[in-house]
This record gives structure tokens, C-alpha cells and sequence, in this order.
């Protein structure tokens, strides 16, 4: 899950993240504005502007790609998953609906058609939550390393389903509602549960940040 730095201060300090979230990436799977900009390319894409999928690819092509690639585990059925997507985007965007959330509505996309290519090769289809929990960039400096690996180290001591939890509601921006039919719970137990995880992780964070 590519919950980067920005993520860090999410927990650590909302006013910080105000201010950073603008040159960071993958907070609740968009910032609010990339979330308008990428609504925008869809009601383009749905008015028969095929341009609009080069700019999709540009807003969102590498959380694609890391989503296929930790249910399939390789770069190039990742590299045909995210082909296929756009094909199925393409053909199918008269089912998405203005007003609603087109990142999930994409990567929803992305992940069934991951599950699909796993079903034709007749290999079990599970998810590798933790897969996505790799938060460090080559493009960080050392304090934003630094901030990624104090992240990570907090949600490895998170138990399995909180992790799930934070992975659901933070990297695939699934709403409460999706998130109970997914994990097939009710929709109190969901806001429990994360209500829970976020609570650790802001703890796990502040005992880093004191030194303990």
C-alpha cells in the first residue's frame, strides 16, 4: 500500500498535512483537488474525448499499477491488468455516475480485472495487503525516508485486520458502506475498526516522534 510521508502527518499533525499535501501523493487514495481533476477526465471520457484516458493515465497510471501488481506479484501481468483497465474503462464509462467517486470507481476496475486474470490462469486470487505497505520513494530526501520508515514500522505493529482496514478505507478510498459489503461485517464494526487502527497508528507515531 503506497500510503507515503504525506500519510505520516495525517496522523502526526492535520494543520502539516494541510500544508504538504499539495507535492505528496496517495493520502486517501487522492487529495481532494486530484480527486476533481480526475472527476473532470471522466465526465470528458464519457463525452467521447478518448484524450481523457491519456490524462487519467498521467493522474493515476502507478496507483494502478501498484494495485495490480500486488494481487498478480509481477511487473507484467501488472503491466497487461492496467491495458486491460483502461479497455474496460473505455468500453464501460457510461456506469460511472457524476457526482461519485471516480477514484474508487477506477480502481475497482483494476482490481477486478487483476482477480479475473488470476481466475482464467486457474491460480487462487487472494490480496496482498501488505505488499502495498511499502512507503519509501527514491525520489525522498532523507527527513521524508526518514518519516516513510517510522510509517511503515507503525503500521507493520497494526494486526491484520487493521491493516485491512487502513488499506480499504486509505488506499482504495472505499466509503463505510463498501468496505462492510467487502469484508462482509456491518457497517459499525468498519468505523470500529478504523476508528481503532487510526487511533494506534497515531499512537504508534507519537511514541516514535518521543524517542520511545
Amino acid at each position: 500500500m503506497k500510503l507515503n510521508v504525506c500519510t505520516y502527518h495525517l496522523f502526526t499533525n492535520k494543520k502539516r498535512y494541510a500544508r504538504m499535501k499539495r507535492d505528496c501523493y496517495g493520502v486517501r487514495g487522492m487529495a481532494p483537488f486530484e480527486k476533481e481533476q480526475l472527476n473532470v477526465l471522466l465526465r470528458a471520457l464519457r463525452g467521447g474525448n478518448a484524450n481523457a484516458l491519456d490524462g487519467i493515465y498521467a493522474c493515476i497510471g502507478k496507483r494502478m499499477f501498484a494495485l495490480a501488481r500486488g494481487i498478480v506479484k509481477n511487473r507484467a501481468d501488472a503491466e497487461d491488468v492496467v491495458d486491460e483497465s483502461f479497455l474496460k474503462l473505455a468500453r464501460g464509462i457510461g456506469g460511472y455516475r457524476e457526482g461519485t467517486n471516480g477514484y474508487a470507481f477506477i480502481m475497482r476496475i483494476v482490481r477486478n480485472s487483476a482477480f479475473d486474470l488470476l481466475r482464467k490462469r486457474k491460480v487462487r486470487a487472494e490480496e496482498d495487503i501488505d505488499a502495498f505497505f511499502h512507503l519509501t520513494d527514491e525520489r525522498y530526501d532523507g527527513a521524508r525516508i526518514e518519516r516513510a520508515v517510522v510509517l511503515e514500522e507503525a503500521i507493520g505493529r497494526l494486526t491484520p485486520e487493521e491493516r485491512k482496514m487502513i488499506y480499504y478505507r486509505y488506499y482504495l478510498d472505499f466509503t463505510v458502506r463498501e468496505v462492510a459489503k467487502e469484508t462482509g461485517i456491518s457497517k459499525s464494526a468498519v468505523q470500529r475498526q478504523t476508528a481503532g487502527a487510526e487511533e494506534k497508528l497515531r499512537k504508534f507515531l507519537s511514541e516514535g516522534q518521543n524517542g520511545e
